[in-house]
């Protein structure tokens, strides 16, 4: 960790492959993803993850940004803009209930000690009518995930990042509607798919049905589809 002298703060990083020198995602996919998330912040935005100074663009046009786990050269990029440097884990924001209009979340979920929770309070501090704008690597579907599932059980314990988190499932299970996902198959030695995106909260009239896909054991007799 270190202090941004800017702000009084403590500031914590996140680590991801996909940051290390000789992986990095592809700059095509990181400009695709800087245009999508431009078009969406506005109001209060929570941008998790910034590791590039470019990254900030986007938010020129923001009310209030809050910056989690930000690169240090980005946290001492000190552009003009109404911003915080904010220490925290991702599982644990320190912000009221709804507080954001738009979430933006770079390379997080694998890096967290918890993603699911991390999803959670994502889903927690986005109000309503928000949007989370997300950019992850992910875990493929059929031999491909099982190779990266085989590769994470071989590095688990020596490195924090995680190759197979399955990412849009994590965030169904928060709660979110996946509204747009774009799939990006990178060079074999990655091992990892990225998938960048937009998720909501759903209309109140599927929460009964979302409710039951994150809880879907039941009790021996209570049916399936309660009400029917």
């Amino acid at each position: 960790m270190t202090s941004d002298p800017a702000h009084g703060v403590r500031s914590s990083s996140v680590t991801c492959h996909y940051k290390r020198a000789g992986a990095a995602a592809p700059i095509e996919v990181l400009e695709r993803f800087r245009v999508l998330a431009g078009k969406r912040s506005a109001g209060r935005v929570l941008d998790v993850g910034a590791f590039r100074i470019p990254d900030l663009l986007e938010h020129r046009h923001v009310c209030y940004l809050a910056l989690v786990a930000a690169a240090p050269e980005v946290r001492d990029a000190h552009p003009d803009l109404p911003m915080d440097v904010v220490d925290a884990d991702l599982t644990a924001l320190p912000f009221p209930d709804h507080s954001f209009d738009v979430v933006v979340s770079r390379f997080c979920l694998c890096s967290t000690s918890d993603p699911q929770r991390a999803g959670h309070e994502f889903s927690r501090v986005l109000r309503p009518v928000g949007q989370l704008v997300f950019l992850e690597h992910t875990r493929a579907p059929g031999v491909v995930g099982q190779a990266q599932d085989q590769a994470q059980e071989i590095l688990r314990g020596a490195r924090r990042c995680r190759i197979n988190i399955e990412v849009l499932a994590v965030l169904q299970r928060a709660g979110f509607v996946v509204r747009r996902a774009d799939w990006y198959w990178p060079p074999t030695y990655v091992r990892a798919p990225l998938v960048q995106g937009v998720a909501t909260h759903p209309e109140p009239q599927y929460e009964r049905e979302l409710s039951w896909l994150r809880n879907p054991i039941r009790n021996t007799g209570e049916p399936l589809w309660p009400g029917r």
